[in-house]
């Protein structure tokens, strides 16, 4: 009896959340299992297409990749990546779709953010960093810098890139290991 026991117990496989569910053959980055820049770009204005369709678009951009690369070698910046994704998905929703868009960089689509709930944003990155920071997995610390940018149905997925790209850089400008949100400044 123990062993059957033993044996169900061991069959049962804990969930684990997928970004992204539902991608299909070829829709996913082959290093971290991330969703890859153009079904990224897709699930996105298709939400946007929606009458009901917002959320949030946060690009996430890995600090010092190319110094790790070069100190550790591509394969531990690989692992690095990996774990990247790793700590994002454990700390976004899964119904939230996160893509790899570049080598070092990730968006992450927030599915039905609004305006006032957008500050949880910024803590819930400094919770990653902190996550990267003590990783405990023997990798090198490593840090996220981060841009937001609110999207509502009708929107423009390219311009709603380029207000998070915005702001993003303005974190990096900034010293890196941060995240800012857009706010339209032509509404105040």
């Amino acid at each position: 009896m123990l062993n059957i026991l033993r044996r169900i117990q061991a069959d049962k496989k804990p969930r684990t959340r997928v970004a992204g569910s539902g991608c299909g053959p070829g829709e996913r980055d082959k290093l971290t299992g991330a969703v890859t820049k153009r079904a990224f770009q897709k699930k996105v204005e298709s939400v946007l297409a929606d009458s009901q369709g917002n959320g949030c678009l946060l690009l996430v951009d890995v600090d010092c990749m190319r110094r790790i690369n070069e100190s550790f070698g591509r394969e531990t910046g690989d692992r690095v990546l990996q774990a990247v994704f790793d700590v994002l998905r454990e700390n976004f929703r899964a119904g939230d779709v996160i893509g790899r868009l570049t080598e070092d960089s990730f968006g992450i689509w927030i599915v039905g953010l609004s305006a006032d709930q957008v500050s949880g944003i910024r803590r819930r990155i400094a919770i990653v960093n902190d996550r990267l920071l003590h990783n405990g997995r023997g990798l090198p610390q490593v840090t996220l810098s981060a841009g937001a940018a609110l999207g509502e149905s009708g929107g423009s997925y390219r311009e709603l890139y380029e207000q998070a790209r915005k702001v993003l850089y303005h974190v990096k400008e900034g010293g890196r290991c941060g995240c800012e949100v857009y706010v339209d400044r032509r509404s105040d």
